[in-house]
């Protein structure tokens, strides 16, 4: 029996989640702000409270009319998907104070392009690093093409291991050119160790990469500018 019909008039859409959420807050009826907020919290489980009561005083306290806003705000912001984790050594260890390239490839599975001047950067700061670090991590900033959407990229970034032995873990994403983050966080974690060899196992994929004669293989995009941090300048 054909049930492609069936199927295909059960699916739902992100309209239609949409639509279902403004019913069900048009049939609310409360003047109270604190069950406002979490009123429209339960919309989405990255909806703080912060956000919800923007969108709330924007529209004067009106639930029905803060959703609507929020998720015509939503479909407008761009979007990146973490695929997969393609840093040359991965799993192996990295010896103490040396420098390390972390290499991914995203996604945009958003409905708009990467504005020009988006930038991967360190969402806090990484774990192990000494409070006289003179390079704060707002100054890590990688950039990043343009993307369409559906369209894929690799994109490194370099950085030098701290000088103590440990696990080594820093949380990045991309930004906005005015700051603004969007799409997954991208988490590495990396054990520092003496007995490491993931530094070894960099430098001859990068003497493999010279000797074919390949430029760029990874996709970075530096607009014309070096990322690249030696141990003074990245740990002092």
């Amino acid at each position: 029996m054909d049930h492609t019909g069936r199927d295909a008039s059960n699916q739902i859409t992100p309209d239609d989640i949409e639509q279902n959420f403004l019913t069900q807050f048009s049939s609310m009826v409360t003047t109270d702000k604190e069950e406002l907020i979490q009123q429209f919290q339960s919309i989405g489980e990255n909806v703080n409270q912060s956000t919800a009561t923007f969108f709330l005083d924007m529209t004067n306290w009106n639930l029905q009319a803060a959703v609507g806003c929020y998720f015509d705000f939503m479909s407008r912001q761009p979007s990146m998907k973490l695929l997969n984790d393609v840093t040359v050594g991965k799993g192996e260890k990295i010896t103490p104070s040396t420098a390390i390239k972390l290499t991914w490839l995203l996604q945009n599975n958003g409905d708009i392009a990467w504005p020009n001047g988006s930038y991967v950067g360190l969402r806090r700061i990484p774990n192990l690093v000494q409070e006289n670090m003179p390079v704060t991590y707002e100054d890590l900033k990688f950039h990043v093409p343009s993307l369409p959407p559906n369209d894929t990229v690799s994109v490194s970034v370099q950085l030098v291991s701290p000088s103590n032995v440990g696990l080594f873990e820093t949380v990045w994403c991309i930004y906005t050119p005015n700051g603004v983050s969007f799409g997954d966080n991208i988490v590495s974690r990396i054990e520092v160790s003496m007995d490491g060899t993931m530094a070894i196992t960099q430098q001859f994929s990068n003497l493999q990469t010279e000797s074919t004669g390949e430029a760029n293989p990874e996709g970075n995009t530096t607009d014309g500018q070096s990322n690249e941090l030696d141990d003074s300048e990245m740990w002092g």
